[in-house]
């Protein structure tokens, strides 16, 4: 009799584990944690891609701003998540710089996460309040040389790509300038607007109407030619400032690191098939961009190859910045 028990309990464990593992995926809501401002143009982006996901794993993606420390603290967020696919991660250039320009963002990108899939890739935008008076690159230039310390720029946090393109900038000119972090492009660029900085490093989507309409003035693109939306504005190239031609912002989806495999090749194909479906294409949010939408692997080895240029980036031009 006790064998036969014995024999039965071990039956309704195997059941139970087999049970477990075909168990369905999703089987509840997905969290997509975004690092940034609601209002902002990676915010956009995530609950676009949410909306159309969601219909198409038949759970609702459910997008979560946790702003601050240039993506990190949402970053960090879902490195303590569970490795279950149900909490992903909407990242990006900053998950990689930040560890890298400060040495304590309380994750590592190759080590804590797993890419899904990329989403877009786009230029930035040197841009300054029509206040200023600057009407060119030189006008700006000028005045950060006269005036030591006196001229600050905006950004969407210590560590982020826009900070570290103007301290490049800073170091190109020959200027001293001083750095306004905010919690995201959308306060930024109420800053600018506000005249409280002088100027800012921004995307396209999120000051081109700003430009047209007359309140922002835009400088140069680092684009590697001439933006569509803008194409009175000379690229870096063009402006003579060939060391900021760093191509700029990327945005992708990560999930925590030991993610089983074929739920992150679940994830992969619908967040890639919302990406490239006709309707993002002709959304705002994604013009002046570029669709990094592919494999898995191909992510993975697009974040790995960025790790390398943006570390050989930072250790030329001697950056480490305080937390």
């Amino acid at each position: 009799m006790r064998i036969l028990l014995l024999t039965l309990l071990s039956c309704c464990l195997g059941l139970t584990s087999r049970a477990d593992a075909a168990e369905p995926f999703p089987s509840r809501p997905i969290r997509l944690v975004v690092g940034y401002a609601a209002g902002g143009a990676a915010d956009a982006a995530a609950r676009h891609l949410a909306r159309i996901v969601s219909a198409t794993l038949g759970q609702n993606v459910v997008v979560e701003n946790r702003p601050g420390a240039s993506g990190s603290i949402a970053a960090a967020t879902v490195a303590g998540s569970p490795a279950d696919g149900h909490t992903l991660l909407y990242a990006t250039t900053d998950l990689i710089l930040q560890p890298l320009l400060t040495g304590s963002a309380g994750y590592e990108a190759l080590r804590d996460f797993v890419p899904v899939v990329g989403v877009s890739r786009r230029p930035l935008v040197l841009v300054a309040p029509s206040a200023t008076g600057f009407r060119s690159v030189s006008e700006l230039t000028a005045a950060a040389r006269a005036r030591p310390d006196a001229v600050a720029y905006e950004s969407s946090g210590v560590g982020s790509v826009e900070h570290l393109v103007a301290h490049l900038f800073g170091r190109v000119i020959g200027a001293q300038l001083v750095h306004v972090p905010y919690k995201g492009s959308a306060p930024g660029i109420l800053a600018l607007l506000g005249n409280q900085v002088q100027f800012g490093f921004e995307v396209p989507l999120g000051v081109a109407e700003h430009v047209r309409s007359g309140r922002l003035v835009a400088l140069l693109t680092t684009a590697p030619e001439r933006l569509a939306s803008l194409p009175a504005v000379p690229t870096a190239r063009e402006a003579g400032l060939a060391g900021l031609d760093v191509r700029g912002h990327w945005g992708g989806i990560f999930a925590r690191a030991g993610t089983p495999q074929d739920r992150v090749t679940r994830l992969n194909a619908a967040f890639a098939s919302a990406r490239n479906a006709p309707e993002t294409a002709a959304h705002a949010v994604f013009q002046e961009s570029t669709s990094l939408a592919g494999s898995a692997d191909a992510f993975a080895a697009f974040v790995r190859a960025e790790q390398e240029r943006w570390t050989a980036l930072v250790r030329e031009a001697g950056l480490k910045l305080s937390p």
